[in-house]
């Protein structure tokens, strides 16, 4: 066996119990192994490693598995035993040193899992690659890209099974539009180990095509173990991109200001859907807590043909959204990654007109931005929510938000939380029948997607709790006439790359016990979501792959 076995006695155990996220393993202390974190870690270089690994896990009395390509789980799925079974035996796959990137220029890549397998493909990435491995190797190899996450060491294991969205997703959809196979490690009949399997947009039974649809959205570690995706094409990577930071700082900002604005930036994006030549526009609007920093709109823009030569939406953007505020802006000069910027500081350029932001504007080859923009940051402790926005902002919702950036603080602790809301839409939504048939990923009609956030260092319970009253209280105030939840004639819903056990909850408080239809926030399809049960049952009967938030 050539997999790597890392038990408490090794020095690094403490270590690799832990993702991105420092709230996980529950009860985690600096530098000592935490008894409600995986017993044994499993470090695998191959498929064969974890089909060995996985089996040698299984095996131990009460064992349980979970795989880790990234670490950037934002609930504890990964690290953590489960709450109901505190005593079982948890190993996690980590399967990060399955990197590599290969490209065949005539389309002639097979299965690795499968040789017998008959389709035919373009790329292979295999699950344990981060985003910057793909965007490097893909535009080296042939001058393509994923239209992913900026986040560069998020795995592409679990990025891209959850749908795998990022700036490049209102010109070219999700990253799972793109995808066309897939190599997967299934239970076998008995629920003692795993077996490889091919399925694929070609797959011939419905059986394989439920599993493909499955790996297009439904989120990771519930079917089984990816191990290489198959692209037989993907989009070309943009020459150029215009990046811009708008900054207002808290000094001028004004309800009624950052009200106007809220609603000019979703109005733009709703009205822009029908023109494909916006859709190279891309933005991050973050409001930041008042003792986090100021509020920052960041755009980034390409033109149809992956170039600057028409920049007519950029212009029309951002003199729609310097109109509607109704305050020149700053030039942000703080790096983009940097969620505290600290208030008062020297801003750059002052932005009141199209021509002073063209000015200010950064003319970037692609892929120095896609290292600019790197968001991953720093390890520490963090909270998130979700929602897809399909219609206008309403005074309630409104007003929740200036209540998060304006929430009492006495003890200064929210000095990295913000609520980000990212444009959505344009060819996500116009993804074809036949790509949303055999997709996972639900939400099709939303122009914006909601992301608030916020992060931590001390672990004092003082402290957790501070922040799960601001992030909490958000979607209580925002969404109190639907149960606490964003699923109404505005909104469709969440995401389940960023899973939040409040979701699961009566009013998405843990108070008030499970909802037991929570599943539906998620995917509120219901023939998307009788299919991931009907796939449930047919691969993974035994439930060998779980979590809170996995499909029944």
């Amino acid at each position: 066996m050539a997999f790597d076995l890392v038990p408490p006695s090794d020095r690094r155990h403490s270590t690799l119990q832990k993702g991105f996220n420092l709230r996980w393993p529950l009860g985690n202390v600096q530098g000592q192994s935490s008894p409600n974190g995986a017993n044994l870690i499993y470090l695998c270089r191959s498929p064969q490693d974890i089909i060995d690994a996985a089996a040698q896990a299984l095996a131990q009395p009460n064992g349980r598995i979970t795989v880790r390509s990234g670490g950037h789980c934002y609930e504890g799925f990964v690290a953590n035993k489960m709450p109901d079974n505190p005593h079982e035996m948890l190993s996690i796959l980590d399967i990060s040193a399955l990197n590599r990137v290969v490209y065949s220029a005539n389309g002639q890549l097979g299965s690795e899992l499968e040789p017998s397998a008959t389709e035919r493909y373009s790329f292979r990435l295999e699950a344990g690659a981060q985003n910057w491995d793909a965007y490097v190797t893909l535009y080296k190899l042939a001058n393509k890209t994923l239209p992913g996450g900026s986040c560069y060491s998020v795995g592409l294991g679990g990025h891209i099974c959850g749908g795998g969205y990022g700036l490049l997703s209102r010109k070219y959809g999700l990253v799972c539009d793109w995808l066309s196979g897939v190599d997967i490690l299934v239970p076998d009949s008995h629920g003692k180990g795993l077996e490889p399997r091919h399925v694929s947009r070609d797959s011939a039974s419905q059986d394989e095509l439920d599993l493909f649809a499955a790996c297009c959205g439904a989120g990771g570690g519930q079917f089984g173990i990816i191990t290489s995706y198959y692209f037989k094409d993907l989009p070309p990577a943009p020459k150029e991109v215009l990046w811009l930071v708008l900054e207002w700082d808290w000094s001028v900002l004004t309800k009624p200001a950052l009200d106007n604005l809220l609603v000019a930036y979703q109005s733009w994006f709703a009205s822009n859907q029908g023109n494909p030549d916006t859709w190279g526009l891309a933005t991050k609007l973050e409001m930041r807590h008042q003792h986090t920093g100021n509020v920052t709109l960041g755009i980034h823009y390409v033109d149809k043909d992956g170039e600057l030569k028409d920049r007519a939406p950029f212009n029309d953007f951002v003199d729609k959204m310097l109109t509607a505020i109704g305050l020149p802006a700053t030039e942000s000069l703080v790096p983009f990654h940097v969620i505290h910027l600290p208030r008062s500081t020297t801003g750059g350029r002052a932005i009141n007109s199209v021509s002073s932001a063209q000015a200010a504007a950064q003319r970037l080859d692609w892929l120095v931005c896609q290292q600019t923009l790197n968001g991953s940051g720093d390890n520490q402790r963090g909270r998130y929510k979700s929602a897809y926005q399909k219609g206008e902002f309403i005074p309630q919702v409104l007003d929740a938000i200036w209540k998060a950036l304006t929430w009492p603080d006495p003890d200064n602790r929210l000095t990295q939380s913000l609520i980000q809301i990212q444009s959505f839409g344009g060819q996500i939504n116009a993804a074809s029948g036949l790509v949303r048939k055999e997709s996972s990923a639900v939400q099709r009609s939303s122009y914006l997607k909601w992301q608030p956030q916020c992060y931590w260092r001390d672990d004092s319970a003082a402290s957790d709790q501070a922040h799960a009253d601001w992030i909490r209280g958000l979607y209580f105030n925002a969404f109190a006439n639907d149960q606490g939840v964003p699923v109404n004639d505005e909104f469709e819903g969440c995401y389940i790359n960023y899973p939040d056990l409040d979701m699961t909850y009566v009013g998405g408080n843990p108070a008030n016990g499970e909802n037991p239809q929570w599943y539906k926030i998620f995917f509120p399809d219901q023939n998307i979501e009788r299919r991931l049960r009907r796939t449930k049952q047919r691969w993974d009967p035994h439930n060998i792959f779980h979590n809170e938030m996995s499909v029944r």
